[in-house]
């Protein structure tokens, strides 16, 4: 019951989005303005409810008789069940930080001690279980306000005025429709509205208009009852009340309730001389909404100005004499092919259907099988690794132990199943415990038992290898490794990983070894990082190198490394790592800016360059920093970056200080170039060739108060270098033109100061 119920829902949110979806598309494009608006009525209220139907229709052969047969095939999954996101490392799941082995452990044994995620059928019973819930309460909420709605109608004062009532007799029989009711609305409803009942509630302001414009607001309303809006009104909120989970319903309600008012409005302008009476009443509403600030009236009822009503618009549109001429009429065939085609799609909808089939072959044509076979979420171990067309799977209820030569499984409790898809072709072994301690196996290629031949062994052979590195702690199997055959066996093995997370544990593993490491052994654990391939996985393993002394050489492999990483945040954190220990070797710190220019984000590009230099102050580092710097595009960041830099120079290096203010010159606003300047004045006692620089620099700012204040500055450093001359006195001067008369005021007061 609960697959059906799930496969009942995908099915209608995937059919009313495709219909709500393209027509809302169509109304963009303009295409619907061309149509009548009865067949934009008619189109809007398919797409409402035609999802509706369409999701019906692949259930009604599949509706239950009675009992099904013993034989029948294994339940089948509702909707496709929760796929793991492909990965170029392995994706372990189920195994938390906690949960890994301690050095004592032996090697392939894994103590299984979390469950992971909830069975897929779970989350489908709770889905539904939430829509129902949703629905019976929304639809609950909708009988009350209904019943309220009614019962409030009933015990409102009947309208009793004569004139009302001649009105509105003459106009019912105009129109043909039962007279209504005439009633005093509640206080608080601004807009006449037909409510349930076929009561007709007006407000205080509209018993004194004059006869045109109330026979435009009975005709109005009328127009409702004719069209049998109240009725439209509350299928439509039922819909949206049991299919709460498909938000596009509120946008088909919206232009459906403003379709309606259009109508209304042209069946009430309809008479000669009713439009500019219809259009004064619609503002006389919308004056009383807006000075009795009370709400147009319950939102089961049609009124005037309901809800989503553009009064502005509906004026504008009865104030154009021309607006029934130019609306457009278009031919009754096209608007019957319309509505076929619209059925036609009703009823080809269906193929396109979250069916009750079996998932496995939808999944395994994007190589996710295994997340279909039974058991894949229960406790235990999940391994997935994918590849270029192919995977490797294990799933593991219990604990395993390998032999000697780690090509077979020798102790198991609980159950293995060890999968590989590729070339075309799927091999599988399932091995179980008995209780007798026996292993009880089953070789598969497909879905098809066979014997175990040469061919097998092979095969089996190299997944018990490949299991028993992705199951094993890799502290524990280097250091058994290292027991036997030293560094260079650990080597050996980290070489003979193909994946990248096993590639990157091993490294660590290496590290976390406490073995002193030569030169070699260095270069070579640099190089085995490079060739990992998965952004993250390479940052880790050379985050952990850079824990270590690395010489010039072996700091140059590293930053090459480095460089290589995809992705500007991973590459941050990389050259973070290194930050502290960064060489100022030139050759190494060329090898940093190369680095660096591979960063191609402004955030990460400054954070690089403030934590380097907060690490490592040195002059050629920083002007290596200026030229990183000069590539920031955003002026915050340049500006940041630049203060940085800043609060490590003392004012000397003439150098450094020419290219902070060419770098600073380049910033385009003038508050970012302001604030940069004035770091650099604060922080450092600059000589007179650098306060030239940052003058020069100043002269191309636009706003006169940020110029200013860096000028200001400037003449408060010329006070602390008495043999700066009349030079750079003169130099500020001619760097304040273009000044408004009061800040060139102050320029000179500061400048008489000086002498």
């Amino acid at each position: 019951m609960t697959d059906a119920l799930l496969t009942w829902l995908c099915s209608y949110l995937l059919h009313s989005s495709l219909l709500i979806a393209g027509l809302w598309a169509a109304e963009r494009a303009g295409l619907l303005g061309r149509l009548g608006m009865r067949t934009q009525e008619a189109l809007w209220r398919l797409a409402l409810l035609g999802g509706l139907v369409s999701a019906c229709l692949p259930l009604l052969p599949t509706l239950p008789a009675g009992a099904p047969p013993a034989d029948t095939a294994r339940p089948r999954l509702a909707a496709p069940a929760p796929v793991l996101v492909a990965s170029a490392r392995p994706a372990v799941v189920g195994v938390p930080a906690a949960a890994s082995l301690s050095p004592s452990a032996r090697l392939g044994g894994l103590p299984i001690t979390a469950r992971i995620a909830p069975q897929a059928h779970d989350a489908a019973l709770g889905f539904v279980a939430l829509w129902l819930a949703g629905a019976l309460l929304m639809l609950a909420g909708l009988m009350l306000q209904w019943a309220w709605l009614r019962r409030a109608v009933g015990r409102l004062p009947e309208l009793a005025d004569p004139r009302w009532q001649r009105l509105a007799a003459r106009l019912a029989a105009t129109m043909r429709v039962p007279l209504p009711a005439l009633r005093h609305a509640r206080a608080g409803w601004a807009s006449p509205l037909l409510a349930p009942g076929r009561a007709l509630c007006l407000p205080a302001w509209c018993l004194d208009l004059p006869d045109d414009e109330a026979r435009a607001v009975l005709g109005h309303e009328l127009a409702h009852l004719r069209r049998h809006d109240p009725a439209w009104r509350l299928l439509a909120a039922a819909v949206a009340a049991l299919l709460w989970p498909q938000l596009l319903n509120r946008l088909a309600l919206r232009r459906l309730a403003l379709l309606a008012e259009l109508a209304c409005d042209a069946a009430a302008a309809a008479p000669a001389g009713q439009r500019l009476a219809l259009a004064q009443s619609l503002l006389r509403c919308a004056e009383a909404l807006r000075t009795q600030g009370g709400r147009a009236g319950p939102a089961l009822a049609c009124g005037a100005a309901g809800s989503g009503s553009p009064l502005l618009a509906r004026v504008r549109r009865l104030l154009r004499p021309e607006a029934d001429e130019a609306a457009p009429r278009e031919r009754r065939a096209l608007r019957w092919g319309l509505l076929a085609a619209m059925l036609a799609v009703l009823v080809a909808l269906p193929a396109v259907v979250v069916s009750r089939t079996d998932a496995r072959e939808l999944l395994e044509r994007f190589n996710l099988g295994d997340v279909a076979e039974p058991g894949f979420f229960s406790a235990g171990t999940r391994i997935v690794s994918r590849y270029p067309g192919g995977s490797f799977s294990v799933m593991l209820d219990g604990q395993v132990g390998f032999n000697e030569a780690e090509d077979d499984v020798q102790t198991l409790s609980g159950r293995l199943v060890v999968r590989e898809r590729g070339g075309g072709q799927t091999r599988e072994m399932s091995l179980k415990s008995t209780a007798d301690g026996r292993i009880e196996r089953d070789y598969r290629v497909g879905r098809v038992s066979r014997p175990m031949d040469e061919a097998a062994h092979r095969w089996w052979g190299q997944a018990v290898r490949r299991m028993s590195e992705q199951l094993t702690d890799p502290l524990v199997r280097a250091r058994k490794l290292f027991a036997k055959g030293g560094m260079p066996a650990v080597l050996a093995d980290l070489e003979a990983a193909q994946d990248d997370y096993p590639r990157r544990q091993r490294i660590e593993a290496v590290l976390k070894l406490g073995e002193p490491l030569d030169a070699a052994t260095l270069e070579r654990l640099i190089a085995l990082a490079q060739r990992v391939g998965g952004s993250f996985e390479r940052r880790e393993a050379l985050s952990a190198i850079a824990r270590l002394p690395l010489a010039d050489a072996q700091q140059l492999a590293w930053l090459q490394a480095a460089a290589g990483i995809d992705g500007d945040f991973d590459r941050r954190e990389t050259l973070g790592a290194l930050a502290p220990r960064l060489s100022m070797a030139p050759a190494v710190v060329e090898a940093w800016q190369q680095a660096l220019g591979r960063i191609s984000g402004d955030f990460d590009l400054r954070s690089t360059i403030e934590t380097q230099v907060a690490a490592t102050p040195e002059p050629a580092l920083l002007r290596g920093a200026l030229q990183a710097a000069d590539k920031l595009q955003g002026d915050f960041d340049k500006r940041e970056a630049l203060d940085a830099v800043a609060r490590q120079l003392h004012g000397d290096e003439a150098e450094l200080v020419q290219a902070y203010a060419r770098v600073a010159a380049g910033i385009h606003g003038d508050f970012d170039k302001r604030e940069a300047l004035i770091a650099l004045l604060d922080r450092a006692t600059l000589p007179a060739a650098g306060l030239e620089q940052v003058i020069a620099a100043a002269e191309g700012m636009d706003a006169g108060f940020d110029r200013l204040q860096v000028l200001l500055r400037v003449a408060g450093k010329l006070a602390e270098l008495p043999a700066a001359g009349a030079g750079l006195t003169e130099r500020l001067r001619r760097a304040g033109r273009g000044l408004g008369e009061f800040e060139r005021g102050q320029l000179e007061t500061a400048l008489d100061r000086l002498g």
